[in-house]
């Protein structure tokens, strides 16, 4: 079963199913390049490792300036919104929602360095998933 027919199975909710499908996309789009260690690696080449620093102590309150700046030039949101066919707003709506609360699992579960760095066995993507979508939807 992929990634974006598990979301589909547990998306629940009026704005779930989006935000959900964006939390697949991404999780689908991060096994493509690199994991989660290369997109924090991308918020501190653009300026935005603070933000990092704020997700991985439990701030995840959406902020979407600090996303797209910290994003801006991996083509993140187009190839979710290509995974997924949501339109690339609204891929940005969710990823304000989804990526700090993917960085601060990651982060304080050990899984990965505020800096990016993998450490230790990487947990499946889809229990990463199951994890995120329980706080979101």
């Amino acid at each position: 079963m992929s990634i974006l027919n598990t979301v589909a199975s547990m998306a629940k909710g009026p704005a779930a199913p989006e935000h959900a499908q964006v939390a697949g996309g991404l999780m689908d789009e991060l096994a493509a390049r690199g994991g989660v260690g290369s997109l924090i690696q991308a918020f501190q080449r653009n300026g935005m490792g603070s933000a990092v620093e704020q997700w991985s102590q439990g701030n995840t309150q959406p902020n979407p300036t600090a996303i797209e700046n910290g994003i801006h030039g991996t083509g993140l949101i187009d190839g979710i919104a290509q995974r997924t066919g949501l339109a690339p707003g609204v891929v940005r709506g969710g990823l304000a929602i989804v990526l700090p609360l993917l960085i601060h699992h990651m982060i304080s579960n050990n899984h990965v360095t505020p800096s990016g760095v993998p450490t230790g066995n990487q947990p499946e993507p889809t229990s990463v998933l199951q994890s995120m979508l329980q706080k979101i939807i």
